[in-house]
């Protein structure tokens, strides 16, 4: 109990860092899957193919009268994963994210996007189950809700925040990286 305690303060450490530091969020959403969802490694590879879809139409939707457009800066994701606590065993996921493109960055804007768009081009998110966006506010008392909040089910046995699909890194460090052919 002790070691699970002390691994949810360090996953609610390290978000909270992120939300001051690292990245400018800007919308909390929840989403659900489709039926059958019950194996993390799917849904690992399944929010690699939201994210890449989602990359896809941020950038179709930037400002293309900006000179220089092509070079849109992604806004960056966080993405944690959790099991539904009415025993079913499905995943669910909460996602981070800074503001988008003027174009999509509005509450109907966004649910359009994860409600209609999305599962449209990404068969595993469920077509039928409410999703959940809320606006972040920009002060650290969301930021200790949020934080609170993504880390309640982290154990040893399962990490809520995915490392593997998440920004993480800052942009310096993805240039360095992938100058040095790290990455």
């Amino acid at each position: 109990m002790h070691q699970t305690q002390r691994l949810r303060r360090g996953i609610r450490n390290l978000i909270h860092y992120h939300l001051q530091e690292s990245i400018n969020p800007h919308w909390l959403i929840s989403f659900h899957y489709s039926e059958g969802k019950t194996h993390e490694a799917e849904v690992l590879g399944d929010t690699q193919d939201l994210k890449r879809k989602l990359q896809r139409l941020i950038y179709q939707a930037r400002n293309k009268s900006i000179k220089g457009a092509g070079a849109y800066p992604y806004p960056k994701l966080l993405f944690f994963h959790e099991v539904s606590h009415q025993g079913t065993g499905q995943y669910h996921t909460h996602l981070i994210v800074e503001a988008l493109p003027s174009s999509l960055n509005t509450q109907a804007a966004v649910e359009h996007l994860f409600s209609k768009t999305l599962p449209e081009k990404v068969k595993a998110l469920s077509k039928w189950k409410s999703i959940d966006i809320q606006r972040i506010h920009q002060h650290d008392t969301d930021y200790k809700c949020i934080s609170n909040y993504l880390s309640k089910q982290s154990t040893p046995e399962h990490l809520s925040l995915d490392p593997f699909s998440s920004d993480l890194l800052s942009t310096t460090q993805c240039t360095y990286n992938r100058s040095k052919g790290n990455q």
